[in-house]
């Protein structure tokens, strides 16, 4: 039933002179706080705010936060008196007040500050993400985190977090590691020991590798192969009509540096990396042409012999049948551009179909040089156009009348 006993006056009395809570007006008048809810929203009564209810209630004393609730938010989570305060929904003096009844000893300053230096505190896996990942500097760090240069250096010795080398955070172009793909790595000493030049730069912080070349396909390759781990450098057209390109990598290229007349032994003992190996040095120095009497051919030319002669041992091994490295220049020879021979100019050619044959099909999924792709298709055309025309006529001669 509706009460009718709770007039405007009755509330008015209660909630403004007695200062009674709406709760408490409840009690009184033994009815649900929903009905004075609707009542005071129906009469235009204005609920207080929120300070103001605080302030009576104090001067009643009925607001009694528990002890430990205090000591939970206080001590142990370490909560300050105004968060406390927003967190609980009453006003810092009400808080204070409490911890005091409590005998809950309040913090000096100093605890204060440092606590809240503690509280914002960088974690350690967002300066690995924002230093390590997104390559920032430490000044960059620290105005993401909204924190001092000094701190976040701090902060790093204190996690125990390496800084960059100088010669990594000056760099213009950001530097990539080395994949760790051992049959890439095969690839790419055989490439360096063709075509490339590779040097240590001079803070020996960075490797530098260089080359020439006239042919697009070339530079293409070269980009191919390191635009991942470093910035591409290619100049302009010389005279000569060669291009210079040069890229710069960090220290995991360090077996680059290897300028050996070898193949490294790992190498040699794994058909897999050998073959990787073979078609870099392959797309480095090598050709697979049609010579002019429509023969297929597979040829490396090199000043490298006993590279030359590890490559003919192991393709023995593999199973492809092939004649050893001869010299195709002697030391000395002067060409019609007056270029020297510094040293016997060496050669290893496979023209014989049964071992060309599988050798082009072994290396098709492992070269990169996209002429020597071309290449390979047109010679495994060849050989088979051949084999097909051999069998013809054997066919042919087999039913001539006799």
């Amino acid at each position: 039933m509706a009460r009718k006993d709770i007039t405007p006056q009755l509330l008015k009395k209660l909630y403004f002179k007695k200062l009674l809570s709406k709760r408490e007006i409840a009690l009184f008048l033994n009815c649900n706080i929903t009905t004075i809810h609707k009542k005071m929203k129906k009469f235009g009564i204005p609920a207080r705010k929120q300070s103001k209810a605080v302030r009576i209630a104090m001067r009643k004393k009925i607001i009694k936060i528990p002890k430990y609730q205090l000591e939970n938010l206080y001590l142990k989570k370490e909560l300050s008196i105004s968060e406390i305060a927003q967190k609980l929904h009453y006003s810092r003096e009400t808080i204070k007040r409490e911890l005091k009844r409590h005998k809950i000893p309040l913090r000096t300053k100093v605890e204060a500050i440092r606590i809240s230096g503690r509280k914002r505190r960088t974690k350690k896996s967002i300066l690995i993400k924002l230093y390590y990942k997104k390559r920032l500097t430490q000044k960059e760090v620290a105005k993401e985190v909204n924190r001092h240069p000094g701190s976040i250096i701090r902060l790093m010795k204190e996690y125990g977090l390496k800084t960059r080398k100088k010669s990594e955070y000056m760099t213009r172009y950001p530097k990539s590691n080395f994949s760790g793909n051992l049959e890439e790595k095969a690839y790419l000493i055989g490439f360096s020991r063709g075509d490339l030049g590779v040097e240590l730069s001079p803070s020996k912080n960075l490797i530098v590798v260089c080359s020439t070349s006239t042919k697009t396909e070339q530079i293409q390759l070269f980009k191919d192969l390191f635009k991942k781990y470093g910035h591409i450098w290619i100049s302009k057209k010389r005279k000569d009509g060669n291009r210079v390109f040069v890229v710069r990598i960090n220290r995991t290229f360090d077996f680059l540096l290897l300028k050996k007349n070898s193949i490294p032994k790992w190498i040699r003992e794994n058909k897999n990396y050998f073959l990787s190996f073979l078609a870099g040095y392959t797309d480095a120095d090598g050709c697979i042409f049609i010579s002019k009497n429509n023969v297929a051919g597979f040829q490396i030319a090199s000043y490298d012999k006993n590279i030359l002669r590890q490559i003919y041992k192991q393709l023995l091994q593999i199973g492809i049948q092939c004649n050893p490295p001869r010299i195709l220049v002697k030391k000395g020879y002067v060409k019609s551009n007056g270029l020297i021979y510094r040293d016997d100019y060496w050669c290893f050619t496979i023209n014989k179909k049964s071992s060309l044959l599988p050798l082009l099909r072994l290396l098709k999924s492992k070269l990169k040089h996209r002429k020597r792709l071309r290449d390979l298709e047109k010679a495994e055309q060849n050989i088979i156009e051949r084999n097909q025309k051999r069998l013809s006529k054997r066919t042919f001669l087999k039913y001539l009348p006799v």
